[in-house]
């Protein structure tokens, strides 16, 4: 089943550079921002850093997309192989200009890598434009 909306934080965010993501977000709409309660961290891999979300109780800034009518289930299955093993999908409270909405979100499973950043923040985005870093392109 298609969840009506998602929480995308990191890599998934539009204008990230993510080659897959670029491919999901022609089923996805415009985003709209938004926050989630939470902890964020940046992971440092050879082919760029990727955020992990955990529970906390900061703020972690990020856009909510719907899906629209060409979002299919190969679409979601893609996503969820992309982000693996150490996250999992959850649906999580967002809050928008607008009010709250509940939203599926990848949060960070198990322990932390070596070389995790804090952010205290909550925005994955500003920390790779303060650092000169770029995001995971892998896949």
């Amino acid at each position: 089943m298609i969840p009506p909306a998602f929480f995308f934080y990191g890599t998934l965010m539009a204008g990230m550079s993510q080659p897959l993501a670029r491919v999901w977000h022609a089923g996805l709409s415009a985003g709209e921002a938004g926050w989630a309660r939470g902890a964020l961290w940046a992971i440092p891999d050879p082919e760029g850093w990727y955020p992990a979300l955990l529970p906390g109780e900061g703020r972690v800034l990020g856009m909510v997309y719907r899906p629209l009518a060409g979002f299919d289930a190969a679409m979601l299955a893609a996503m969820d192989r992309y982000e693996g093993d150490d996250y999992r999908r959850l649906a999580l409270p967002v809050v928008l200009a607008e009010g709250e909405v509940l939203a599926q979100a990848y949060v960070w499973q198990g322990a932390l890598p070596a070389g995790a950043v804090a952010l205290e923040d909550g925005d994955f985005a500003a920390f790779l434009a303060r650092r000169g870093e770029v995001p995971y392109r892998g896949g």
